[in-house]
């Protein structure tokens, strides 16, 4: 199997979403949902189709360059070619919005793949809209069961600043991390943590929400996978205590996480043995529960090559087939 990327930091191309897949006008449903999607556990992507963690589909109506699920359905940027899918190093692009069993439409947004991210429940989208143009920047919080939008400009002051585009360049703004209640982002002024009910922002002064960097550790940094030279992976708590993993395979792999409770890695079947693949060998994708162990092998991606949500540890995967 092939990692296609990491996360990537930093904006180097633009985008104009011009490329998008045909759909309505933006009709502005997407602001209030009705009928929310589950975003918990791992969402994957094979070309234009996105599965979600409960077996739901949603077609994008063409291969997206990156995601979120969140609301009622699937939030995404379109590809511009194979080769841009996966990559989040992209500027200015048309945010669009798709329901299950719905046509998509654009949002009438623009994002960064770094100024894009929801929370871990899926019922807020953040946007951190930086014009280069002008140097100046704003955090947007999109209550998606509510459908309100609040706005801040905490620690974006221009004000004291000679060449507002050339500092909003070299302050490389990002969302750095976000759980149900806050958001941390390195903005103009420095770090700064905003309140998403609020939209107040204060100077981060302690690791709240924190930036776990190290793909092993889980998000909110309660669990770790472990990786011995010898013997399977272990998924371990804060005292090192393990958790009884039920994985229906011989063969497997732990490698990043993608919500706090779901541990992501791959399965082999073939004639290899061992964890690592060898020719013959077929790979598909795991996802296990933490605490509860229970695994799932995830057999339709088995072969293929797969798009993670956007600031996931691990950006797109080719999964080996065996034929």
């Amino acid at each position: 199997m092939l990692l296609l990327g990491a996360l990537v930091t930093g904006c180097t191309d633009d985008a104009d979403g011009s490329a998008g897949p045909a759909g309505p006008a933006d009709d502005g449903r997407w602001r209030t949902s009705t009928a929310p999607v589950d975003a918990s556990g791992l969402s994957w992507a094979v070309g234009s189709t996105v599965h979600l963690a409960d077996g739901t589909t949603v077609d994008t109506g063409r291969p997206p360059r990156a995601y979120v699920v969140a609301g009622d359905g699937v939030f995404f940027v379109p590809a511009d070619d194979d080769a841009s899918a996966g990559d989040p190093a992209f500027t200015g692009a048309d945010l669009w919005f798709v329901r299950p069993g719905a046509e998509p439409g654009p949002t009438g947004l623009e994002v960064a793949g770094t100024g894009l991210a929801r929370t871990p429940d899926g019922s807020r989208l953040v946007v951190l809209d930086a014009d280069y143009d002008e140097g100046t920047a704003v955090m947007r919080f999109l209550d998606l069961s509510s459908g309100e939008e609040t706005t801040s400009e905490d620690g974006m002051d221009t004000s004291g600043i000679d060449d507002p585009v050339d500092h909003l360049l070299e302050a490389e703004v990002e969302i750095l991390a976000v759980d149900d209640e806050r958001v941390r982002a390195r903005v103009i002024e420095g770090e700064e943590v905003y309140d998403l009910s609020t939209g107040e922002g204060a100077s981060a002064s302690d690791d709240e929400p924190p930036v776990v960097r190290d793909a092993l550790t889980s998000p909110d940094g309660t669990w770790r996978i472990e990786k011995p030279d010898s013997g399977p992976d272990r998924v371990v708590d804060a005292d090192g205590r393990a958790v009884d993993l039920r994985v229906p395979q011989e063969r497997w792999n732990l490698s990043w996480w993608a919500d706090q409770e779901t541990a992501v890695g791959t399965v082999i079947t073939g004639p290899g043995t061992g964890k690592r693949t060898t020719e013959g060998d077929t790979v598909a994708l795991l996802s296990c529960r933490v605490p509860t162990g229970a695994c799932t092998v995830l057999e339709d991606s088995a072969g293929e090559t797969v798009l993670f949500p956007l600031r996931s540890s691990v950006a797109a995967i080719m999964l080996q087939d065996g034929e």
